[in-house]
């Protein structure tokens, strides 16, 4: 909010809708508390390439998508009706272009995309599983950014200890989320 009281969030009507949609079916299309946190990570990284994992109407793939003027995302929905509402919501928001929403199981869809590409990832699934986790490394470039939500969801002990793990990233956790950068496996510390 500005000090007028006035909303600053370019996508606070994507959050809007994304809210009432939840609220209308009880569904699990939440937004992350604040777009403007994995917004502000990728614009400090310079991301030109993102991979988010958990689309729902689209809020945070818009503000990921602005984190410089040609950065491109690629966002993972398993629900269908979802990915429809987000491609509506993401046209709307002129960010077409620049995000491609893709339909299916997160595991899958990661499997199919180009490894050590992206500059940063955004989970926001359910909660993470280890698997997810190795996949979306897999995909960072050494240096790139993961941003890990949902911890508090109940994530297996291996999830949380691989974050943690020095050798593999450099983390953060703060509540629920987790800031890592992908170290180099041939660097030793």
């Amino acid at each position: 909010m500005n000090r007028a009281g006035r909303s600053i969030d370019p996508f606070a009507g994507v959050q809007a809708a994304t809210r009432e949609h939840q609220r209308r079916h009880g569904c699990g299309a939440y937004t992350y508390q604040d777009g403007t946190l994995p917004g502000a990570v990728a614009a400090a990284a310079g991301a030109q390439r993102i991979v988010e994992v958990g689309t729902a109407l689209g809020y945070t793939a818009c503000w990921l998508a602005t984190a410089t003027p040609t950065t491109r995302v690629d966002t993972i929905e398993f629900d269908e009706d979802h990915v429809r509402l987000a491609r509506e919501q993401i046209s709307s928001a002129g960010l077409a272009q620049r995000i491609t929403v893709h339909h299916g199981d997160a595991d899958d869809v990661l499997a199919s995309l180009p490894e050590d590409q992206f500059d940063a990832a955004f989970f926001d699934g359910f909660t993470p599983t280890a698997t997810t986790i190795r996949a979306l490394r897999n995909r960072l470039r050494v240096g790139g950014v993961l941003i890990a939500a949902n911890l508090t969801l109940g994530p297996a002990a291996d999830v949380l200890d691989g974050l943690n793990d020095p050798k593999v990233w450099l983390s953060h956790s703060f509540g629920e989320t987790a800031i890592c950068v992908k170290r180099d496996p041939l660097e030793t510390m």
